[in-house]
C-alpha cells in the first residue's frame, strides 16, 4: 500500500492510496461468488456458478460495484491504520484514479482541535444586579392587570385602557418589487401603559401604545415609524412604515383590592409583606439566571475569540441539522410549519440557513468545542449526584410543560433515554465549566455552599388575556 497524503485547511484530509494490481481482480472473483448466492443462475446451486457464467449473467460492470464495496469495506481501514488517521466521521471516495493498479482517492474529516488562549488571564468582575422595589411593584401591578375585570367605556382613551383595534401597516419606503402592504386589517389588542411604565414589550414598536391616547372608538390614527436596524420584529427592520389604526373599543381594566382573597389566588400570602418578599426573591433568582447566562457565554466567546478552532464541514453540516430540526419542531408547537415561515419572512431555505441557521449552529458547535476543551485542560468531571439532579428536572421540565409523553412517544423508550441521559450529562457538564470560569475571572464572588431554600412562587398568568370582560 502506497499513500499519499494532503491536510486540507478545513480540518479534512486528502489521501491517495494504491495498492497491489491484483487486488480488484481478487476481489472481482470474491464479488461474484456473493452475487451468485443471492442471484439464481440456471444450473447452479447458490455460490457454485463459476466466474464465467456469472459475467455473462449479471455482466461486468454489476460485478466491479459490488468488488469496489467489498475491496473498499477491506482496505479503508487498513488505510487508515497505517496512515494513523483518526477521523471524526465517515470520509468520501472522491474518485478512482486507477483500477489496474487500484488507485483511491478520499477525503477524511478529521477530529476537531482546540487551542485554547490564555484562559488564566481571564478576568472581570461578577455583580449580580438588584432588584428594584419598582420592579416589585410592576410585577404586582401586572398580576394584578391580569386578573382585572374589563369594563366599556365612552371616553378617550387613556393610560391603563385596553383598546380593542384593527391595524394596517404600509411600508411607506419599499424596494423594487417588494409588497409595500406589511399588515392588513389585522386584529390587535392594545394595552396603553402610564408614562415611565418598562413592559416587556410593546408591539409593533415602544410607545406604540401611548400613541393612541386621547382617541375615541370609531376614530382612525395615523402613525408613522422609523424602524432600527435591530427592531425586534424582523419584518420591520429599518423600514420606514405608516400604521393605520382604527380604534374598535376603548375598554378600562378595574383591577382588584390587594386584599385576601387577590393573595390566595397568588399563593400562600396572608399580607401584602409576604407577597413582596416572594416577589423579590423570585425576581432575584431570574435576574441572576439572566445574568450568570449572559457572564458565562461571555466568557465563553471571550475564550472562544483568542483559541484557534479547527473542524470539518460535516460537523458544521450536522449541527445546522440539529438547528434547524429544533426550529422546526418550535414552529410545530405554534401550529407552524417551515414553508409557511419562509413565506411569511419572504425568503426562502437556503437563504434562510445562510442567514440564521448557519450562524447559530457555528456559536453552538464552536462554543461546545470550547466546553470540551476546557472540561479536557481542567480535568473536570460530572459527579454521579450531579447527573441524577440533571435527569430529575429536565423529567419534571417536560412533565410540566405536558410534552413528557409526546417525546416519549417521538423518540421511543430506549432513544428517549439515551436523549435524557445525553442532555443531562451536557447540562452538568456545562454547570461545572461555568463554575470554573468563574472561578477564573471573578474568584472572590463565589458563594459559599448552602442548600437552596423553598420559596413560593407568586402566580402570574403571562398575557393580559387573562382579565375577564364584564359582559
Amino acid at each position: 500500500m502506497k499513500l499519499q497524503q494532503e491536510f486540507t485547511d478545513d480540518q479534512q484530509v486528502k489521501i491517495t492510496a494504491e495498492f497491489e494490481p491484483e487486488l480488484l481482480e481478487q476481489y472481482m472473483h470474491k464479488a461474484a461468488r456473493k452475487i451468485s448466492q443471492r442471484t439464481r443462475i440456471p444450473g447452479f446451486r447458490p455460490g457454485k456458478a463459476p466466474y464465467a457464467m456469472v459475467l455473462n449473467h449479471v455482466g461486468e460492470a454489476s460485478i466491479k460495484e459490488e468488488a469496489l464495496e467489498l475491496l473498499l469495506d477491506k482496505v479503508y481501514p487498513e488505510m487508515l491504520d497505517e496512515a494513523q488517521i483518526k477521523p471524526y466521521g465517515p470520509g468520501n471516495l472522491d474518485e478512482i484514479k486507477s483500477e489496474n493498479p487500484p488507485i483511491f482517492q478520499f477525503t477524511i474529516p478529521l477530529e476537531p482541535e482546540v487551542e485554547l488562549g490564555a484562559v488564566e488571564d481571564l478576568r472581570e468582575a461578577y455583580v449580580l444586579p438588584k432588584v428594584s422595589e419598582q420592579e416589585v411593584d410592576d410585577f404586582i401591578l401586572r398580576a394584578r392587570q391580569n386578573s382585572s375585570t374589563i369594563v366599556p367605556l365612552d371616553t378617550p382613551a387613556a393610560e391603563g385602557n385596553l383598546l380593542y383595534v384593527t391595524l394596517e401597516a404600509v411600508d411607506l419606503e419599499p424596494k423594487e418589487g417588494e409588497n409595500p402592504d406589511l399588515i392588513k386589517a389585522a386584529p390587535q389588542q392594545v394595552l396603553i401603559p402610564a408614562e415611565g411604565e418598562q413592559r416587556d414589550s410593546e408591539w409593533p414598536f415602544p410607545g406604540f401604545g401611548r400613541a393612541l391616547i386621547g382617541y375615541n372608538a370609531g376614530e382612525n390614527a395615523i402613525i408613522t415609524h422609523e424602524f432600527p436596524e435591530d427592531a425586534s420584529d424582523e419584518e420591520l427592520r429599518g423600514k420606514k412604515v405608516r400604521f393605520t389604526v382604527n380604534i374598535q373599543s376603548v375598554k378600562a381594566m378595574q383591577l382588584p383590592e390587594m386584599d385576601e382573597e387577590f393573595l390566595s389566588q397568588l399563593g400562600d400570602f396572608k399580607t401584602v409583606e409576604e407577597l413582596r418578599s416572594a416577589v423579590l426573591k423570585r425576581l432575584e433568582t431570574e435576574t441572576a439566571a439572566e445574568y450568570d447566562d449572559k457572564y458565562y457565554l461571555d466568557l465563553v466567546d471571550r475564550v472562544r475569540k483568542d483559541a484557534k478552532i479547527k473542524y470539518p464541514p460535516q460537523m458544521l453540516e450536522e449541527e445546522e441539522e440539529q438547528v434547524l430540526h429544533r426550529f422546526e419542531h418550535e414552529l410545530s408547537h405554534r401550529n407552524l410549519d417551515l414553508d409557511v415561515y419562509l413565506k411569511v419572512r419572504k425568503t426562502d431555505k437556503e437563504e434562510f440557513i445562510k442567514q440564521e441557521v448557519t450562524p447559530t449552529a457555528i456559536n453552538r458547535l464552536e462554543r461546545s468545542l470550547i466546553m470540551q476543551a476546557l472540561s479536557k485542560k481542567y480535568d473536570i468531571k460530572v459527579t454521579n449526584e450531579a447527573l441524577e439532579r440533571e435527569i430529575s428536572t429536565i423529567v419534571n421540565d417536560l412533565v410540566v410543560s405536558g410534552e413528557l409523553q409526546d417525546v416519549q412517544k417521538e423518540l421511543g423508550e430506549k432513544k428517549f433515554a439515551n436523549a435524557i441521559s445525553m442532555e443531562a450529562a451536557n447540562r452538568a457538564l456545562e454547570t461545572a465549566i461555568r463554575k470554573q470560569l468563574r472561578t477564573l475571572a471573578s474568584p472572590e464572588s463565589l458563594p459559599a455552599e448552602e442548600p437552596e431554600a423553598e420559596t413560593r412562587e407568586p402566580a402570574l398568568p403571562e398575557a393580559d388575556e387573562s382579565a375577564q370582560e364584564d359582559k
